[in-house]
Parts: C-alpha cells; structure tokens; sequence
C-alpha cells in the first residue's frame, strides 16, 4: 500500500468512526478515549452499562464495546497511522480502552454471545518488531465474547515462535497484526515458513493492522483479512465453517 493510498485509507476509516451511532453517551466515551481521559472512559462506561441495565433497549454491553470504546481507540489509531500523536498518546488511549473493557467484559460473558456451533481455537500475536497491540487486544476482546478460546503470544512476535506455537497449539486460525509498513513482511515470511515446515494446511491465516489491505492478504496467500475487529471476528467464523465443511467436501 503507497503512502497516499495509507492516508486515503486512514482518512476513510476515521470518517467512518461513529458511523450509525447516535447516542450521546456513546459519542461522550469516543470522546473520552479520544482526550485521553482514562478516569472519564470508566466513569462513562459505568453509567452506559447501568442505562443499559435499567433499560434493555438501551444499547448493551457489546454495542459500549463496539460504537463508545473500540471507536474511540481506533481514531487514536488512525490519528498516529497520520503522525498527528505519537505512542505516549497512543499508549495512554489504550490504557482508556482497558478501563472500560474490564467493566464491560464480564457483562460480555453473561450475556452468553458464544455459538458452541462455531467457536474455536484462535492463535494471535503481533509480528517481530512491532509493539502495537490495540487492534489486536481489541479483537481479542472481541473473539471471546463470541465464543472462541484465544491464545495470545503478545507483541514483538518472532517468526519462528509463530510457527512452533501453530506447531503446539493445533489452532483454527492464526491471526497475526501489524502496524508499520516496516513491519508488516513478517506476516508473508510467517506464512512462508508455515509452508517449508509442512504447516500451512493444517491453519488458516488471517491478518490485520492499518498498513494491510484484501489485496496484501492475497500477495502472500493468507485466507482471511479484516480491517476492524467485528469484520475479524465475522471473517473468522466463515473461515471455521470452511474448515468443518472440509471433512465433507472430502468424502
């Protein structure tokens, strides 16, 4: 992706932020995030849940998680894929995020999102030289709440510990995230040593973070590609389908 289709990119998904939302408190813990007001974010998130418990049309914990906090985080994103903050600020909206998704994840798991019918085990990490994980704790996040275990290697993810904890772990999928141009070969060289140790046929691979695209996901033969985490999360439930398929296909 050149410099300028990035910026076009980046200009687009923050325009599209909030897109559909049109509710104040939403908008306000966006905001929140945006400020970087941590205490805010919580305080925020705490009334929107207690709206939502008082009121179920009210919206519910996953639409606080998806429209008010994952929002708001990704304008920060988006704004340091621009250069316009840096990672102090980048860092410290996370740490807005996390105040808020750790009132929201137990509701998550109450409300029982999970279809046993599809969930499965989902291998994730950021690439080697790469330390950003808000996009990837965001999907993270989101995977569970629909039900998939998770295992999570962190950031700075070498290529090789890739491929040993495919090797381990036996998962569904492998998602791998980047944030810089400079960073995001890894996830082609992962894929290539999947296929030199015999591996590749047994994951399916999906990538995400801001310099990616459908058409890089194709280059280096990954199977799926998101560029948020609901899109991630409905992505990998399609390639969980294809994968139980398979058996039948065969016979």
């Amino acid at each position: 992706m050149s410099g300028d289709e990035k910026e076009e990119y980046l200009d687009q998904a923050e325009g599209d932020r909030g897109t559909g939302v049109n509710d104040p408190l939403l908008e306000d813990i966006q905001q929140a995030i945006i400020d970087l007001q941590e205490d805010r974010t919580a305080e925020l998130t705490e009334q929107a849940i207690e709206r939502w418990r008082e009121n179920p049309d009210a919206p519910d914990p996953l639409e606080i998680l998806q429209q008010g906090l994952t929002a708001g985080v990704k304008t920060v994103g988006d704004k340091f894929g621009r250069g316009e903050v840096f990672l102090p600020e980048l860092a410290m909206s996370a740490d807005c995020m996390r105040a808020g998704v750790e009132l929201v994840d137990p509701l998550l798991t109450e409300m029982d999102l999970a279809d046993d019918e599809t969930a499965g085990l989902f291998l994730i990490g950021t690439v080697d030289e790469d330390i950003h994980n808000i996009g990837k704790n965001i999907l993270v996040t989101m995977l569970k709440a629909n039900g998939f275990d998770v295992v999570d290697l962190g950031v700075e993810v070498p290529n090789e510990e890739f491929v040993e904890a495919v090797r381990e772990h036996d998962p569904d999928i492998l998602g791998m995230s980047a944030l810089m141009t400079m960073t995001m070969d890894h996830q082609g060289e992962v894929v290539e040593l999947l296929e030199e140790e015999g591996l590749r046929e047994d994951v399916k691979v999906m990538v995400g973070g801001a310099p990616t695209s459908p058409e890089w996901r194709d280059e280096i033969g990954a199977d799926g590609y998101g560029d948020n985490a609901d899109a991630a999360v409905k992505r990998a439930t399609e390639l969980l389908e294809d994968i139980r398929a398979e058996p039948a296909t065969a016979d």
